[in-house]
């Protein structure tokens, strides 16, 4: 890590005819030596003259918010607790919720990169200043649902279609796999390119920093950009209530790889939004009550998107032209998240149909007992990606032992030493999946 001495968030500028946002971070280090960063969003979708529809009074705080969400992967590189922002103050309440940010949403960063972070985050506010009352701008009832060409935006898509509720999809840097899901939703999708300072993902690489951060809270905030603009009520971000679940415990911090999916972060943007915004744009989860298991269980019911859904995050640090090579769904076959799915799947599919999406059998690969271990919750914490709770997986695999299809593999036989008949798994099924039809 660079030590730096302050970290400054500088200016943004809205150049209104090519809808680009320019966000600047100023690093301070030792001996005068200062380096400005610049961060830019593209919104191709939005025409000039829709920003003159914005009030300034909703636009400004929006603007403000992204520069300080953008910030954090440039703060991850410098982190300095001499944190600075030009151009507008914060009321304490403001202050306190981008604390809160930083510490539980950089939780795995700090983790993964050995940093005390104790009084190290400290956003300045005035503490004279009292926010202005979010201004009220009622935006038609429509819902811009983020797009990650996994199954829980793919079913959150199919419960706006059954409650009639009118939506398009948002994608942030949009993959073939964005596209081919779009396509078989039949949803228009409005698209964001951001690009990073090319300088800083020189360093970032060269430092070895952690990719760890709040990704969909930072994409929650620029949806909300995009609901002001093109006129949506709502956000929703397909979070389960699995994402409650946490990692480890370090420094006395917990550590949840998917804390911005938390129910804890959702209420808090959702709280700022309302507050410091406009109440007029609300963010939430259509499947906030169900576990991962749940989920999988209603989605597998929509056999249209078995081939080409794509949530193995691997998917998407592929190179863009391998990206398009692939037709189908991409599954590694090697991350905690691959392992998962694979049980979740074999909890409800034939092996045929699990075999043929994810291209393997990963109950004969006795190199990734390691990782069934963990998942099941036998040895060491859940691995740092995005899967359910043990009990989850317990399930999982006790239902895809029933089928009887997997008897005497490698990984199903470690199972039942683990999990014998004996087990109590009827009280897991009240747990995990849902009484609903």
């Amino acid at each position: 890590m660079l030590l730096a001495s302050s970290f400054t968030f500088g200016a943004y500028e809205v150049n209104r005819l090519r809808s680009e946002i320019t966000f600047t971070y100023r690093i301070k280090f030792k001996f005068g030596i200062t380096k400005t960063f610049t961060d830019r969003l593209l919104l191709p979708n939005v025409t000039p003259e829709l920003w003159e529809q914005v009030p300034q009074t909703v636009l400004e705080p929006t603007l403000q918010a992204l520069l300080l969400i953008l910030g954090i992967n440039y703060w991850c590189a410098f982190p300095a607790r001499n944190m600075r922002i030009e151009g507008f103050v914060l009321s304490r309440a403001q202050a306190d919720f981008w604390n809160s940010v930083y510490l539980h949403g950089l939780s795995e960063f700090f983790y993964d990169m050995q940093i005390d972070f104790h009084n190290l985050i400290a956003f300045p506010y005035d503490e004279s200043f009292d926010a202005l009352q979010a201004t009220r701008f009622e935006r038609p009832r429509r819902a811009l649902l983020l797009n990650g060409a996994g199954k829980d935006s793919i079913l959150s898509a199919e419960i706006l279609k059954q409650q009639n509720i009118p939506f398009d999809l948002l994608s942030i840097w949009p993959s073939p796999a964005h596209d081919r899901i779009a396509t078989i939703i039949g949803a228009q999708t409005v698209v964001v390119d951001r690009r990073y300072d090319p300088l800083f993902v020189a360093i970032k690489s060269q430092l070895g920093v952690s990719g760890s951060y709040p990704s969909v809270t930072t994409f929650t905030f620029i949806a909300t950009l995009l609901a002001e603009l093109l006129g949506y009520d709502s956000i929703q971000i397909s979070s389960e209530r699995s994402a409650d679940f946490g990692n480890l415990t370090y420094l006395g911090l917990p550590v949840n790889h998917q804390w911005c999916k938390s129910t804890e972060a959702e209420k808090m943007v959702n709280d700022y939004i309302q507050h410091f915004i406009t109440p007029g744009i609300s963010t939430n989860s259509l499947l906030r009550e169900y576990s991962e298991l749940e989920i999988v269980r209603r989605f597998v019911k929509y056999p249209e998107y078995l081939p080409y859904v794509t949530s193995c995050n691997n998917y998407f640090w592929l190179p863009r032209f391998v990206q398009r090579l692939s037709r189908t769904g991409y599954w590694c076959n090697k991350c905690p998240k691959c392992i998962f799915l694979f049980a979740c799947f074999s909890a409800f599919l034939r092996k045929n149909e699990v075999v043929r999406i994810f291209g393997a059998d990963l109950y004969m690969h006795t190199r990734l007992a390691p990782l069934f271990r963990r998942i099941l919750g036998v040895e060491g914490f859940k691995p740092l990606d995005c899967v359910g709770e043990p009990q989850e997986m317990i399930l999982a695999m006790h239902m895809a032992d029933l089928r009887k299809e997997y008897e005497g593999e490698p990984v199903m036989q470690l199972f039942k030493e683990y999990f014998p008949k004996e087990y109590d798994f009827s009280k897991l099924e009240t747990e995990v999946l849902s009484n609903e039809t």
